[in-house]
């Protein structure tokens, strides 16, 4: 009768390790990198940001969440609880139709409440736009909206936070928004 043959083991263990240490080198300078990497960046007193076309003078105090900013399209500040973000992007409808989709997300998807009717804003600059407030049980905000049809741009401003010191902080946003203009060279 012919044995079967006999069949060398075969070492796992160290392409096993290997793998082991490769995926716990990746995860740790994963981690590394996420806990050295600031997610908040303050800004210099006085320091002119951009973002699209829109640039503004942020009020004192306030910093810039780099995690959740999008260069060119894009800024979130924050001051404590509140935030201000600054969205802009192309648009070739009428001057009213993102204000009227953006009152119908707030509504039915955060569940929030409009204060009030839509109103017209102009800043100091001459910046003229559509307004609205609004709240809900934990926060309340106010946004803004500008539509430059001839650049078929619009440039949304969301101010919000906690009921806490919300007059103050509306103050910083309203001088925000008092400072911006839409010549900035877009990016």
């Amino acid at each position: 009768m012919h044995e079967p043959s006999r069949r060398i083991p075969y070492r796992t263990w160290p392409g096993a390790l290997a793998a082991l240490l490769a995926i716990a080198a990746y995860v740790g300078g994963l981690t590394f990198w996420d806990r050295h990497t600031p997610g908040a960046r303050p800004l210099d007193q006085g320091e002119t940001v951009g973002v699209g076309q829109a640039r503004f003078v942020p009020a004192d105090g306030w910093q810039m969440d780099v995690s959740r900013s999008r260069a060119g399209r894009s800024l979130l500040l924050f001051k404590g609880a509140h935030k201000f973000r600054v969205t802009t992007g192309h648009w070739e409808g009428g001057p009213d139709g993102p204000m009227v989709r953006q009152q119908r997300l707030m509504e039915r998807g955060q569940g929030l409440t409009i204060d009030g009717d839509v109103s017209d804003f102009v800043t100091s600059w001459g910046l003229q736009g559509k307004t609205f407030a609004y709240y809900g049980a934990k926060l309340a905000g106010r946004f803004w909206q500008v539509v430059d049809l001839p650049r078929k741009s619009l440039v949304q401003i969301d101010f919000y936070g906690a009921n806490d010191g919300l007059e103050e902080a509306q103050a910083d946003a309203r001088r925000m928004l008092d400072s911006m203009d839409l010549e900035a060279a877009p990016q």
